[in-house]
């Protein structure tokens, strides 16, 4: 593996296809923009790093260090329970668009203040905070994408469906409508 140390590199647009990155630490990296399709992220330290815009099709991140991404979502979902049913099915319909807070299509504050049916700005118990790891971790989905197309998107649905589980909430089922 490289274990190539790139933590707070700039490497925003550049072509990393299939680039070996495995056990790489990427932690505070801007990788906005850049093109990961088909990299080799097993492994690798993504904390804190910057994936808007970024193509991770087929991308493997078995491995990758996401701990800290993972707790922080943990924390928005703990204040927002009710609403982690229709963040799921969100996900699952490509209804995410992590770059922005409004809109039918939003980021993760901004698709729980939806569910709820008021401005983002007004969540009780919840701040919206661009640099906070999972509101990052979301800049990596955009309009569109869903568990079969984009490892981000996958990599949340499993989270979303283990606090689910672990929070006794149901999870719902898709049919060829939601029930």
């Amino acid at each position: 593996g490289s274990e190539a140390d790139l933590s707070r590199a700039d490497v925003s647009r550049a072509d990393l296809s299939r680039a070996d990155l495995s056990r790489a630490d990427l932690s505070e990296a801007n990788l906005s923009e850049a093109d990961l399709s088909r990299a080799n992220l097993s492994g690798a330290d993504l904390s804190e790093a910057n994936l808007s815009e970024a193509d991770l099709s087929r991308a493997d991140l078995s491995g990758a260090k996401t701990k800290e991404i993972q707790m922080d979502l943990y924390r928005i979902l703990d204040s927002a329970k009710a609403e982690v049913p229709g963040l799921y099915r969100a996900l699952l319909d490509g209804k995410i668009n992590g770059r922005v807070y409004k809109g039918e299509c939003a980021c993760l504050v901004g698709t729980i203040a939806n569910i709820r049916g008021i401005n983002y700005e007004n969540l009780e118990g919840l701040t919206p905070d661009a640099s906070r790891p999972a509101e990052k971790w979301f800049l990596a989905i955009k309009q569109g994408d869903t568990p079969e197309n984009n490892p981000i998107s996958a990599l949340t649905a499993q989270w979303l469906e283990a606090f689910m589980k672990e929070s006794e909430i149901q999870i719902p089922k898709r049919e060829a409508k939601w029930s």
